[in-house]
Order: structure tokens, then sequence, then C-alpha cells
């Protein structure tokens, strides 16, 4: 028979094992703990719970890890409502629309499938809302089972299969398993919490690491200063600039093919030049680190192509403006989004697609903006962004990609040439 010290034991492994795999496969972050050795009162016979964040879009997912021995089905309920009352808050002050937590509850002692169950429905009954919710999973050590996997947005993109697997290894009547190795079991609980704690950072700074944060952003910088210039000149001789490279629609379609990239550096006055300079500093220096010097001037360049194709073929008015290019350079980070899908969500895509909408709108709102400019930059960054793809990252859909964009601009000149706008 398990002496109450052995099963303790196993108890606090299994919750810093649990804790290891949502950290290394689900991308979750422990949350730093009281020290042992100033936690005046724990949870359970002197064993820590554990708390772990996940932030992704705006939603953010808690996991508490909590040994149960001493807690019963009506403290549950009430532990429930009450966590479901603090995510209302919570969720204003971290900033996100959605917040769900899911407590694990941890027993040593052996709890027949009926009060698993019931664990599982007294998390339904604290209330899953549209924007916070708590659910509950029970957890029987004795026998290595796990109640029902709980339903909606709390569980959502966590390997539940894999933490049963775990706890299933975990049975007291299980030998063999990781819990009989004394180094893990025995160990004390802060040195465990600091390697989770350090394992957090590093999976944060891997994450952050695909933005490149350090790298210099050569291009950006040389597009701005190239786009002031001509911008100081234009001021000082403004007939012989505008009418060499302003987009005129007329004199694209009279062969004058040069003003479809020409035009991307001009600009009208102070405020114009200013939010699109503005804009690509912030978002342009984001894309270069991620595609590279090289590849970021072929999705500037193309993506303001692709703006001005569209603008002649479905506008009768002149244009000018880097906007075109700046939607292209959302498109490219729309498309890393495809290739790193959680880098993405973890980092800038919330930011990506609010500015991206907010700009949209502002376009159809506000009088004398080239919407057809923006849409077509867009739609170019995204298409050259995917066939050039991201430095280092597998790309076998390159010539796909290239394809659609060579059709789309095909298909928007010719749209130029036969327009009833002339």
């Amino acid at each position: 028979m398990e002496t109450p010290d052995r099963a303790l034991a196993r108890q606090t492994s299994l919750l810093y094992q649990m804790a290891r795999k949502l950290i290394e496969h689900d991308d979750f972050s422990i949350l730093p703990q009281v020290p042992q050795a100033e936690q005046e009162t724990f949870t359970d016979g002197g064993i820590r719970p554990l708390v772990l964040v996940r932030r992704k879009w705006n939603t953010a997912q808690v996991v508490r890890l909590l040994p149960a021995d001493r807690i019963g089905t009506g403290q549950i309920e009430q532990m429930l409502v009450q966590e479901a009352l603090y995510l209302r808050e919570a969720k204003r002050q971290n900033g996100v629309r959605k917040m769900y937590s899911l407590t694990f509850f941890i027993f040593t002692h052996w709890r027949s499938d009926d009060n698993l169950n019931a664990i599982a429905r007294t998390g339904a009954y604290a209330g899953m809302g549209k924007t916070t919710g708590a659910v509950a999973v029970g957890v029987d050590l004795a026998r290595g089972v796990t109640g029902p996997a709980p339903w909606g947005p709390a569980g959502e993109d966590i390997g539940l299969t894999g933490l049963a697997e775990l706890v299933k290894s975990y049975a007291a009547e299980e030998e063999g398993t990781a819990a009989d190795e004394p180094e893990q079991t025995w160990r004390s609980q802060d040195e465990l919490l600091e390697e989770l704690l350090v394992l957090s950072q590093a999976k944060r700074e891997e994450v952050a690491e695909t933005l490149k944060p350090n790298q210099k952003t050569p291009a950006v910088t040389a597009i701005i200063a190239f786009t002031i210039l001509v911008w100081l000149v234009g001021m000082q001789y403004p007939d012989t600039v505008l009418g060499l490279f302003l987009l005129i629609p007329e004199a694209v379609r009279m062969g004058e093919w040069w003003r479809l990239l020409s035009s991307v550096f001009l600009h009208y006055e102070l405020t114009h030049i200013m939010f699109n300079m503005v804009t690509l500093y912030f978002f342009g220096r984001i894309a270069e680190r991620i595609f590279g010097m090289p590849r970021f001037f072929v999705i500037y360049v193309l993506a303001g192509i692709a703006g001005s194709l569209l603008s002649v073929a479905f506008s009768p008015h002149n244009s000018l403006g880097a906007s075109g290019a700046v939607f292209g350079l959302f498109g490219a980070l729309l498309a890393f989004g495809q290739f790193n899908r959680k880098a993405f969500a973890m980092t800038i895509g919330t930011s990506v697609y609010a500015l991206l909408a907010i700009n949209l709108i502002f376009g159809f709102i506000m009088p004398n903006v080239n919407n057809f400019a923006h849409i077509g930059g867009l739609i170019g960054g995204f298409l050259t962004a995917m066939a050039l793809g991201v430095p280092n990252t597998p790309n076998t859909k390159r010539w796909l990609f290239a394809l659609l964009y060579t059709a789309y601009a095909a298909l928007a000149f010719w749209i130029g040439q036969e327009t009833p706008f002339r």
C-alpha cells in the first residue's frame, strides 16, 4: 500500500510534469509563485498550486493545477463560481475580450467516475458565457484516470489527450513510471518551479525571436529617406515632378508604365507623407525583419505596382502615395501568419487585423482616398509574400502564388486598358 508521503510526492511530480507539458507543447507560461519558504499555507498538504496562462489573439486561457484531497464537491462549485466572477474583471485588466479558466482538481485518493463526472458538471454549472467562463476536470491519481474533457473554449487547442496519458502513467498501481524516479519525485518545489520559469521564458523568447527584434532594417530606412527626398524635391518643382511621375490613368494607357511605381514615392502634403511613413516605419520594420531585406524590397515594390494597377483599372482619378505599398506590408504580415500561425497569433496578429480594419474603414469613410490602391496593394503584398516565403521556412506552393500574382496583374492591366473611364 502506498504511503501518504509517497502519494504526495507523486502528486507534486504530476503537477509539475503537467505544467511542463503545457509549456512545451501548448505555449503556456507559468505565473511566478510565492517561494515556499515565504508562503504560510498551501492548498493541500504543503503542495503549491500552479497557474499557467496563454494569450492568443484577443483571448486569454488560464489553467490551474490544484491538489484537491481536502476540497469537497461543494467547495469546487464555489471556487468555480468565484473564478468566473474574477475573470470578468481580469479580462479588462489584461486587455483581452475573452478569458477562460480550466482547473484540474488532482486527488491522490480513489474517486469514482460518478464523482469525476460531477466535477465536470459543476464546472459547466458555474457558468460558461460568451466572453468568460470557468470549467473543471477531476483527476484520480490513484487510478490514473482523468474526468471528462471540458467543453467550449476553455479547453480549446490544449493537448488534453497528452495530459490524460501523463496522468495514466502516474497511477498508483503502475510500476516503473516517471513518478518512481527519486530525482524527479523528491526535488524541492522551488527547484522545480525555477525550471518551469526558465522554460517559460525560453519559449517566450523563441516565439519573439521569429520577429527578429534586434535585426536592423536598412530597406525601411532607405525607402523612408528616398520618399522624403522626393517629397522635398516635389515641393520645389511640383509641376515637373507631378507631370512626370504622378499616376495618371490615361498616361499609363499610353505606355507610361513607370508611373505605376513612381507614384508610390509621391505625396501631396505633410500629413499625407507623415501618416504613410509612420505606418511604414512601425510595420515595415516588422516585415523586413521577418522576410529579410531583399524579400521586403520586392514585396514593397510589387505591392505598390499591384495597387496602382487596380487604381488604373477602376478609378478615373489621378493618384499618388505610398499607401498601396504600405497596405502590401499588411498583406505580407498576413502571409507570415500562414507560415507561422502560432507566432502570428501570439505576437502581432491582433494588432495587424485591428489596424488593417481601421484603415480600410477610414478609407471608405474619408473622401479622396484611393481604396482601389489600398485593396490592390493588400492583395499584391499577400501574394508576393506567399510566393517569396519566409527565410528558412518550407514553401511548397511558391509557384502557385507567383502565378496568382501574375494573373492578378495581367487581369488588372487588361481591365485598365479597357476601362470605360477613358
